[in-house]
């Protein structure tokens, strides 16, 4: 079975972002639309969510709002949140933001964006940074206040407690289900495929970080059930960063045959 990199769902993100802001600017075309951005949808329906709520809050609020619903993919982005999943949180920021499902409030938007923010990945901080220079003094202070409201329920303090406490729970309930979460989520297995008359899923199709599909894959890896290990997977989803050296001239003389034709092939 193999994973959806992370640098995949990065790029889905980068068209989350984009899907946003065409919205600011009023375009209707339906959002997430793209190849990069489907494959990551499907691999999330394919990925079990048992005992993870906050991948069962992103994966099926990422569907929803693909589809254009908006108030519910606000409504599993928020159980998302609720469990430290920062790309829900930054979700729910953009959507206010740009006013999807909810009334436009920069404000909000900026306080959800902090949240998500707060584990530095690089990204994130670069849209809460570009958020917060569009506010006004006024809308500061009151951005400051709303992220201090938020903060005690969905901060990492209390957020990553609470999903410590799932994936514990979870860990002693392995023998329960594959269906996912709960009984609206994206799941990786049908009705159908439960009770024995569809096709199951192809066992080497993608997931999101090596989660696993029914029948296939493991379950059981201690690393999406130990709270250290499985953050800091979560957490490297987010934080690499690609570098891009200074441009450098090339000497024509030391450039081998090889070389020169394949410049000649891309000119």
């Amino acid at each position: 079975m193999k994973a959806v990199r992370p640098r995949l769902i990065c790029t889905a993100l980068c068209s989350l972002m984009a899907a946003s802001a065409a919205a600011a600017n009023g375009s209707r075309a339906a959002p997430l639309q793209d190849k990069t951005s489907q494959e990551v949808l499907a691999a999330m329906g394919r990925s079990s969510t048992w005992g993870h709520p906050d991948q069962y809050g992103e994966f099926t609020g990422m569907q929803r709002y693909a589809a254009g619903n908006y108030k519910a993919a606000m409504k599993y982005f928020l159980i998302g949140a609720r469990f430290a999943d920062k790309l829900s949180q930054l979700s729910i920021g953009l959507m206010y933001l740009n006013g999807q499902g909810v009334d436009k409030d920069p404000v909000t938007a900026f306080a959800w964006i902090a949240i998500a923010a707060e584990r530095k990945y690089p990204q994130f901080l670069a849209t809460r940074d570009r958020v917060w220079a569009q506010l006004n003094a006024q809308q500061r202070e009151q951005a400051k206040a709303a992220l201090e409201k938020l903060y005690p329920e969905y901060g990492d303090p209390t957020a990553k407690r609470r999903m410590t406490l799932r994936l514990r729970w979870g860990r002693t309930e392995l023998t329960g289900s594959y269906l996912g979460f709960g009984t609206d989520s994206v799941t990786s297995m049908t009705p159908e495929q439960f009770n024995g008359v569809g096709p199951m899923p192809a066992c080497g199709a993608k997931t999101i970080g090596g989660s696993a599909i029914t029948g296939c894959g493991n379950i059981y890896a201690s690393w999406r059930w130990d709270p250290k290990q499985y953050f800091q997977e979560r957490d490297s989803e987010w934080k690499g960063t690609v570098s891009v050296g200074a441009l450098q001239q090339v000497d024509p003389s030391k450039v081998k045959p090889r070389q020169q034709n394949q410049q000649k092939d891309i000119q």
